[in-house]
């Protein structure tokens, strides 16, 4: 990347890398980082009082790994970008469900990044509209996916359900 990724108060990447939209890269970790993403969400809800209830892999969509994290009454999907060491927190989905509602958890981003050398994009950050974001590294294929499925934000860029 260019630019660093994203910062705590509301700055975008100057310029996505290739492998944003988590088409044609491949991550560098041997299982997209799912096992060392596993046990970061155990690490980050046990300093926060709670535990992961479920983790699941992603596949050919989405475009990311998920664990839902439990604190008393909430539950907060954590989302990991396969390539990319980014992080978003997201209300939890049915099964089927292909839409991603983004949420701020402030104890439980901070325990993410402490434990871990993970991103966690606001939502604010992930509202950014891709008008303001340099596109011109992503890969022909990504750009061809982006024509298609015409993402409109940098969450919707970022964590998506395209096959």
């Amino acid at each position: 990347m260019t630019a660093g990724p994203p910062h705590e108060h509301g700055d975008v990447p100057a310029r996505l890398p290739a492998g944003a939209t988590g088409f044609g890269v491949r991550s560098t970790e041997p299982d997209g980082g799912l096992r060392s993403f596993r046990t970061v969400c155990h690490h980050a809800a046990r300093r926060t009082g709670g535990g992961v209830t479920s983790c699941a892999a992603a596949g050919v969509t989405p475009s990311f790994h998920t664990a839902v994290v439990v604190r008393g009454d909430r539950a907060v999907a954590v989302l990991r970008h396969t390539v990319l060491p980014l992080v978003a927190l997201a209300r939890p989905r049915c099964a089927g469900d292909a839409d991603v509602a983004f949420v701020d958890d402030a104890t439980l981003a901070a325990a993410l990044a402490e434990v871990s050398g993970l991103r966690v994009l606001s939502v604010a950050q992930l509202h950014t509209p891709l008008s303001r974001v340099d596109l011109t590294a992503l890969t022909a294929e990504e750009h061809a996916q982006l024509a298609y499925w015409k993402p409109e934000t940098l969450g919707g860029l970022l964590f998506n359900f395209w096959d």
